[in-house]
């Protein structure tokens, strides 16, 4: 396992505690839309990372895979959002930027891959 690959697992772990365990708090945001971008870029370093992980262990990438990946991490967290937490709540629009950021993501990499 190469060091892209524990670093995907790791970012993995810290998402799923940043979108379900972490309390949210009433402070206010730093600029508006910052859960937003916030959900962009974790769905963004999660499939950089992961796609990076396939390409240092000389295997193709799997892109159709890692987009199925982050619909259901998207779909999932949204939904676990709504059902098991009371200070968080689902949101569609949350979702959207999930996947924003993960197509982003890997169009980069194909794109810099070349």
């Amino acid at each position: 396992m190469n060091k892209y690959a524990l670093l995907a697992i790791f970012w993995f772990i810290i998402g799923i505690y940043a979108l379900l365990f972490r309390e949210s708090t009433n402070d206010i945001p730093p600029f508006p839309h910052f859960d937003k971008v916030s959900h962009f870029a974790l769905f963004f370093i999660q499939i950089w990372l992961s796609a990076n992980a396939f390409i240092r262990s000389k295997k193709g990438i799997p892109y159709f895979g890692l987009i199925i990946f982050a619909l259901l991490y998207a779909f999932t967290s949204e939904w676990a959002q709504a059902t098991f937490t009371s200070t968080r709540e689902g949101s569609w629009l949350d979702g959207l930027a999930d996947m924003l950021g993960a197509s982003l993501s890997l169009l980069l990499v194909k794109y810099c891959k070349k």
